[in-house]
């Protein structure tokens, strides 16, 4: 394998960015930490020198005076930074750096997860009640490190969700502006659908043109290569749910291809689509790596901010904005500047001596969605990706040539949408509350170190669990309950911003058990699917015979050997948000207005995930460019800034 990812390396142009670190590569063994490795120090070096450059050159230092400061590069970072830029003076800071090459590749997803050159790779508390088979029960928290944030190592997928998930949004704000379909044009603004693009003459329209865009900066389409997709939506049919476009509003249980934000094959990541390809042409706009934001700075006895205080190899600077401050850090970032600044639960802030300038719940409401996989199951056809079989040099021959092959592919192959007995009782079955995805990876000879390293989950457990049936050929769903009761709370470690925050998600902790029920009825149905639909019978499907070891004392398939599954096999799916709620004013589980001002205070905003009062019931990067979008266009209205073309919502 090694070999292979050299050549995926040379044919990606890796050697002219390590310049005469190349040799050393091509002579390594383990070698994707070793290109991780020299690209970030590399490109880190390269920007120190730049910086050391300046400050010794005796020249006057760049103006650090902007319109606006926006704090972080990634999905809704990008999106603001882009479409303020077009009017005024903005600064871009980023904690990391130039994403690594090999990113762009999909099929690389696994190798570039959990690697610090790439990921934040953050650790929760211990749980009580899940994540039971990770060591020293931790679930692990990947976050993407660098420009372009998450989209440069997350699974690619582009979906917006369920209208009535906008519809509570505006419930909860008493705000109509986030009604689905007052945030419809925001969601096209931004997409550039087609399908099969590449790979025919001309564009292929959308074939829903009411609720797609084909002009927006982010490429968006169903991947080159499907593998055991159409099996996948044959099985689901035959169980009721229908294949269709889940990126429309629907009203019953839904399946389809996942779409990718790719092109040609290959990764395109907000910094690609937003930053990187007008960063030359626009002066406004400043973009600042290696910029590690510690606090916003208010106005002297006033809650008003004026600018950011932040870190750049080892020493403190000062950026100042004329009219706001954006954070746009993340739903694990943005509480933690903020509460360093001041902002937040005025008790625990009096306890670690932080001046309170606004007392507000920043860190409560976290959310996520946790699952588990269900499978492996083995089939007996090889039509499964197998790396040590599939990922060859005729693999890297047909992304690097044509964008086709199974390195086009993330783990992430078809989606799709169920309702529960939970939501059928309850009145609410036009509203799915499971999402189901299937992944068509074989059992590789390392599948347990993967799983192990991605999930933090014990190595020992992982063997037993995986060795009997390593080499097979196989798929897996993941499931998990995609309207979760159960929240969680993220707090300062203590007053130093090197400290990273204590992150508390309490899976499976809400008083009602809620979730591990629905939990354990997704997986139960997953599994029905997987070994009594046709198309997978044609296939031999058969849940493989190994009990997860945890577990292997109680009886197999049963309900309660499900549970146990899903409290040791615990998997978050990386969709943190709700730590800074929007809400009304007068709420007191409220952080930001509903135009996304933080309340109390004056020129300062959040614009990205961690507003969401309540998580969307699907993958959150489609809803987080969204809310870039919306954001962007609050701040623009606000500053009185007649409206350009690319500033307007779309309409076709």
């Amino acid at each position: 394998m090694d070999t292979v990812v050299i050549k995926l390396a040379v044919g990606l142009g890796l050697q002219n960015f390590i310049g005469w670190f190349a040799p050393v590569f091509l002579g390594m063994m383990n070698v994707v930490p070793a290109l991780l490795v020299l690209f970030f120090y590399t490109d880190k070096s390269q920007t120190y020198n730049e910086y050391m450059s300046e400050k010794d050159s005796g020249k006057k230092p760049p103006d650090l005076q902007y319109d606006f400061i926006v704090v972080g590069g990634g999905s809704a970072g990008s999106v603001v930074a882009r479409r303020l830029s077009k009017h005024f003076k903005v600064l871009l800071l980023e904690r990391g750096g130039e994403p690594n090459p090999l990113t762009v590749v999909p099929g690389m997803e696994s190798a570039m997860l959990s690697k610090p050159e790439v990921d934040y790779r953050y650790l929760t508390v211990p749980q009580n009640t899940s994540c039971l088979a990770c060591n020293n029960r931790q679930s692990l928290w990947n976050s993407g490190f660098g420009l372009g944030g998450s989209s440069i190592i997350n699974a690619m997928v582009y979906i917006r969700g369920h209208p009535f998930d906008y519809d509570l949004w505006s419930y909860f704000t008493n705000d109509e502006r986030w009604k689905y379909k007052n945030l419809l044009p925001y969601f096209m603004r931004s997409e550039g659908y087609c399908d099969n693009c590449e790979h025919t003459k001309g564009i292929i329209p959308s074939v829903n043109p009411k609720f797609h865009n084909i002009e927006g900066e982010l490429p968006v389409r169903p991947p080159p290569i499907s593998p055991m997709v159409p099996e996948f939506l044959e099985a689901l049919e035959w169980a009721s749910v229908s294949k269709g476009d889940v990126n429309a509003p629907y009203y019953k249980p839904i399946a389809d291809v996942t779409s990718y934000s790719q092109k040609f094959g290959r990764r395109v990541t907000t910094y690609n689509a937003f930053i990187d390809t007008i960063l030359d042409k626009r002066p406004t706009l400043n973009v600042v790596k290696y910029a590690r934001v510690i606090r916003v700075i208010f106005e002297p006895g006033t809650t008003t901010a004026i600018g950011v205080k932040y870190e750049r190899f080892g020493k403190i600077e000062v950026a100042k904005a004329s009219k706001e401050v954006i954070l746009s850090a993340g739903a694990i970032a943005t509480p933690k500047i903020l509460l360093l600044s001041g902002v937040g639960p005025e008790a625990e802030l009096k306890q670690l001596k932080i001046p309170v300038r606004a007392n507000l719940p920043v860190g409560r409401n976290l959310q996520d969605h946790v699952g588990t996989f269900v499978g492996p199951f083995l089939i007996d056809k090889p039509i499964s990706i197998l790396p040590e079989r599939d990922l060859n040099d005729d693999a890297v021959y047909q992304f690097l040539k044509n964008g086709t092959g199974p390195f086009t592919v993330t783990f992430a192959r078809g989606v799709s949408l169920w309702t529960s007995t939970r939501a059928l009782g309850a009145g609410e079955g036009e509203w799915p509350d499971i999402q189901a995805g299937m992944s068509s990876n074989g059992i590789s000879q390392n599948f347990d170190q993967v799983l192990s390293e991605l999930y933090n989950l014990r190595a020992d457990i992982m063997k037993e669990f995986i060795d009997p049936v390593k080499g097979k050929d196989a798929f897996s769903f993941i499931v998990d309950y995609s309207r979760p009761r159960s929240r969680g709370v993220l707090k300062l470690a203590s007053a130093n911003y090197v400290d990273e925050p204590l992150i508390d998600p309490r899976y499976y902790g809400d008083a009602e058990q809620e979730d591990i029920r629905v939990t354990v009825e997704a997986i139960q149905r997953a599994l029905y699917i997987g070994e009594n639909a046709p198309a997978y019978k044609r296939l031999g499907a058969k849940l493989s015979p190994i009990p997860f070891p945890p577990c292997k004392h109680i009886l197999f398939r049963s309900t309660e050997y499900w549970e146990c599954v899903a409290r040791q096999y615990t998997l978050t799916l990386h969709h943190f948000c709700g730590t800074t709620s929007m809400g009304p004013v007068d709420s007191p589980h409220a952080v930001v207005d509903s135009e996304l001002r933080v309340i109390g205070t004056k020129r300062l905003r959040v614009i990205d995930a961690s507003i969401m009062p309540f998580i969307v019931s699907v993958n959150t990067n489609a809803a987080t460019l969204m809310i870039g979008e919306r954001g962007a266009d609050f701040v623009i209205k606000s500053w009185s800034i007649e409206y350009l073309p690319e500033n307007e919502p779309y309409k076709k």
